[in-house]
């Protein structure tokens, strides 16, 4: 058997993200170039490792079985890879991370930095996105992974993802039948991050849509209470599904039906552009790595337009 790690590299990726196209773009390739080498790998190992289910690629029983070692694979062959460059980032990074990345994936984020980069200092930042946006544009911070996009000339934001927010609720919680409406939203008790965070503007934006106006709340800064404080019944609130992703399986959340549905948050690595460009473009692969196999961001949809301007 033959098989080439740039077709492990293809069947991976097509697997985590969901779609051809997704993977073309996570690799720099085209469409074609990423099915050819599935479509190659599957002769060589004479499987199918995927179907095809509502416009998007499932990963068969027994692709599922081959991702295990192919994932293997990589991992050493990325591990070998960093073999000569261990010792070549070493002082301090300063970095800031909002907390929904805190939570879901900066635990594995920092180990691999830690294997990777020993003489690497890392000075970590937790806040809201607006506030990393500040900390980077005053030069407070070396890199960022947030929401948002610095508009300074000497920070370089790159997209990395798509973020999904959804209103959740106890299971207990009583509603109406149907959709769940901005009206209603209001005659329940709402906790949210107070402006001008993210989840603020969404809420906000989502109410307005069905004329309705976001007045009175609980404001919370944390996310990990906002979503204790959903747990409990206490009240509802739009949450990454990131953080929620597992009491929502478990039965312990419920996500509810909301119209429109919340539109989903373009993700970035943002970097000052003049300071060790090689640290931050090594960071950036370790941290969208980690936040992609750690089901970080949303599957399927496209980047966002380039701002005007």
């Amino acid at each position: 058997m033959r098989f080439t790690l740039h077709q492990l590299e293809a069947f991976v990726w097509t697997a985590r993200l969901g779609t051809v196209h997704a993977a073309a773009k996570q690799l720099n390739l085209t469409q074609p170039a990423v099915s050819n080498r599935i479509k190659d790998l599957e002769e060589e190992m004479s499987l199918q490792l995927f179907q095809r289910h509502n416009q998007r690629l499932q990963v068969t029983p027994q692709g599922r079985n081959a991702l295990v070692y192919a994932e293997r694979v990589l991992a050493s062959a990325q591990e070998m890879a960093r073999l000569d460059q261990g010792n070549s980032i070493s002082g301090l990074i300063r970095i800031g991370v909002d907390e929904s990345c805190a939570i879901v994936g900066m635990p594995q984020i920092l180990k691999e930095l830690k294997d990777s980069f020993p003489g690497l200092r890392v000075d970590l930042t937790v806040g809201g996105g607006a506030e990393l946006l500040r900390r980077i544009d005053n030069g407070e911070l070396d890199v960022a992974l947030h929401t948002g996009q610095s508009e300074q000339p000497k920070v370089a934001s790159s997209f990395i993802g798509w973020t999904e927010h959804q209103w959740l609720a106890a299971p207990d919680l009583v509603l109406p039948p149907g959709p769940f409406l901005p009206e209603q939203a209001l005659a329940c008790r709402i906790v949210s991050n107070p402006p001008p965070s993210t989840l603020n503007t969404s809420v906000t934006k989502w109410l307005r849509g069905g004329g309705c106006e976001f007045e009175e709340y609980s404001r919370c800064n944390s996310l990990s209470l906002m979503l204790a404080l959903v747990l409990s019944g206490h009240a509802i609130a739009v949450l990454p599904v990131s953080i929620a992703r597992a009491h929502v399986e478990s039965g312990a959340l419920r996500v509810l039906d909301a119209r429109p549905a919340l539109p989903a948050v373009p993700y970035y690595f943002s970097y000052l552009a003049h300071h060790r460009i090689e640290t931050a473009a090594r960071i950036l692969t370790i941290a969208q790595r980690n936040l992609v196999m750690a089901r970080f961001f949303a599957q399927g949809l496209p980047p966002p337009a380039p701002a005007v301007g």
